[in-house]
């Protein structure tokens, strides 16, 4: 179970579907979630896009009167969608905390002594979304539950599993235990590679159904072959569609180093495409 979950509030529209979706991971008990509101500093802010030339032409003075106007409204604005949370929380207690720092790295400071994190898909454009959840995920060391665009009906109806015989896989359905016990429906779907002429897919996706039977007596297998013009993302994502997927739960692949975690083709893929919420692991 998830006691401890951590959120960001950035202060606009789409923190209501972030703060619906850590209520749902709560699962209904009296978790405590920590909201976590971080600020530019107008300062370094301002030198920061003088220096890489992105000043639009302001003067850095400018610049940091304009940076503290906009911190100010948004802090007001995640001030005021936390009351409103708060006031709906039921059991639930609730914190929110407001700092100035990096917001990575603070959402990763934060995230390594909570039990999950959520975030959202962001609203600064698709690179900038995947940049913070590629920067908190490597450095977190904790299971992130990314929210769909909107608000999750029903968390736990159906979890699909992106089965593959990797390390990544094994520790997203550890992470995901919670949700994977508690689910009206587990169906692990493993999708076919043409350059694999043996899969280790199905195989190990049985000994899996074995051991998740064991936690839900309804879980079962899918296998998709390869082929039919579909990326490999593609046939995930028409899987999950047809099984009515309320939960998508999948390794993060990537590639680089740890630190440097560049999300490969298929987690974007995934992640921009997935209209349910998605549990990952690295």
């Amino acid at each position: 179970m998830f006691q401890h979950i951590l959120l960001p509030a950035t202060g606009a529209p789409a923190d209501a579907v972030v703060y619906a979706t850590a209520r749902a991971a709560g699962l209904g008990q009296p978790v405590h979630l920590e909201v976590l509101h971080v600020k530019r500093d107008p300062v370094a802010a301002a030198i920061g896009l003088a220096g890489s030339g992105m000043d639009g032409g302001y003067g850095v003075s400018l610049m940091i009167d304009t940076i503290e106007k906009d911190e100010v409204a948004a802090e007001a604005a995640a001030r005021a969608s936390f009351a409103s949370f708060r006031a709906e929380s039921g059991e639930a207690t609730a914190t929110l905390t407001v700092e100035t720092s990096d917001e990575e790295q603070s959402l990763i400071a934060h995230g390594r002594t909570a039990d999950l994190v959520v975030i959202g898909r962001g609203d600064g454009g698709e690179d900038v979304a995947l940049g913070r959840m590629q920067a908190v995920l490597a450095g977190v060391g904790r299971p992130l539950l990314i929210a769909a665009a909107h608000s999750p009906r029903a968390l736990l109806d159906t979890v699909v599993i992106a089965w593959k015989d990797t390390a990544e896989a094994a520790r997203a359905v550890g992470a995901a235990m919670p949700f994977i016990a508690r689910a009206g429906r587990v169906l692990v779907v493993t999708i076919g590679e043409d350059e694999a002429p043996t899969e280790p897919g199905p195989a190990s996706a049985a000994r899996l159904v074995a051991t998740l039977l064991r936690h839900n007596p309804e879980v079962s297998a899918w296998h998709v072959p390869a082929g039919a013009g579909k990326t490999g993302a593609e046939a995930l994502l028409a899987a999950a569609t047809e099984a009515r997927a309320t939960l998508l739960v999948m390794g993060a692949y990537g590639h680089g180093e740890l630190r440097e975690m560049v999300f490969g083709g298929f987690t974007r893929s995934v992640l921009g495409g997935a209209p349910m919420p998605v549990l990952m692991m690295h």
